[in-house]
Formats: C-alpha cells, structure tokens, sequence
C-alpha cells in the first residue's frame, strides 16, 4: 500500500512538469529456488522516458528467512557494457535534476518480513552537450542496501509498457549523455 501511494506521489509530483510515468504493475517475489545469497534479490519494478527525463523504480525482495532492515539510500553505481564503473555522481534526492517530491521524503526504517519488498527510485536526465566525451550508459546497476552491506549486480529489465519483465524482457539503459548526474529516492515499502 505504501509502495503505490510512493508510486502515486512520484506520478502526481512529475505530472506537474508534464511528464507522467505509468504506475509500475506489482512484480512477482522470486521463488526461494532463485534467491541470491544473503536473502536478497533486486529487479526494476518500473519505469518511464519522457521529454528527456527518466524514472526507473528498483525493487528489492526478501526472498530470505530473516527480517531485513533498511533505513536510508541504497548504494549504487552504474556499470558500462564492459563492466567498467562509470564515472556518475549518485544524489540522495533529485534537486539538482528535477523537482521530484516523493524523491525528497526524509528516509524512515523499513523491515523487511520474509516475501515483503521495498522500493527506490532513480531519476536522471538523457542530456548530451559533451562532444569530447562519449555519452555515458548504464547496462548493469551494482547495488547494496545501504553502504556496507553486501552487493549484488543485475541487469535491470521491463516490458515494452515499462511494466516489470523478467529476463526475456528488454534490458533498461540508464542512458546519462554527459550528465554524469543520477538521483536516488530513499527506500519504502512496497
């Protein structure tokens, strides 16, 4: 509930810039036989383009036995299609990008029950005015919880309406031109 009204936030503060990402569809929670080490799996739960301005929505599932307890951002980097880390300054929040309230929310604590699921959000910008330097794209996202927890790489997919997709759907680009900027939302509970 509180992931959709987060959801719902997202697409009633960019709506007032006149884009309007689709609501992402709930995504199935991996079966135990496909959980990662430590409990944990990560998939795009969403996402939209639109006049430049890119939303994608991260979901993370605890397919573990343990509750799992978060409260803050996740600690992310982009990595390139050779697996080199990208040169990209990660923003708590979307200031310096777009004004995106829900991506401003002080971060609260968030337990994870076993099969629950909490979201985060990114948003940058597909600017390129950097000639000199080719533009810079995301094909994998490296990502832990929180800084120093443990990490996982995955290559984030969705469907051609945006809507979650597993493997055999398309992969999404975090497609920064020359930005070198990308915002992150605080994590909340699906």
């Amino acid at each position: 509930m509180i992931g959709r009204l987060v959801s719902l936030t997202l697409v009633l503060a960019v709506t007032a810039c006149g884009y309007q990402p689709p609501l992402p569809s709930p995504a199935p929670s991996p079966s135990p036989a496909a959980c990662p080490a430590g409990g944990l799996a990560f998939s795009a739960a969403g996402g939209d383009a639109a006049m430049g301005l890119r939303v994608l929505v991260l979901r993370m599932d605890n397919c573990g036995t343990e509750p799992y307890a978060v409260e803050g951002y996740p600690d992310l980097k982009l990595l390139d299609e050779d697996g080199r880390v990208l040169d990209v300054r990660v923003l708590r929040g979307s200031k310096e990008i777009s004004t995106v309230e829900s991506f401003e929310v002080p971060p609260t604590p968030v337990t994870l029950q076993p099969g629950d699921a909490a979201t985060t959000g990114l948003v940058w910008r597909n600017t390129y005015d950097d000639t000199t330097n080719p533009p810079q794209v995301g094909v994998r996202i490296d990502i832990a919880p929180l800084a120093g927890r443990p990490r996982q790489t995955f290559t984030p997919h969705l469907g051609p309406d945006g809507a979650p997709g597993g493997a055999e759907s398309n992969p999404v680009t975090i497609d920064l031109g020359s930005t070198g900027k990308l915002g992150v939302s605080p994590w909340t509970k699906s």
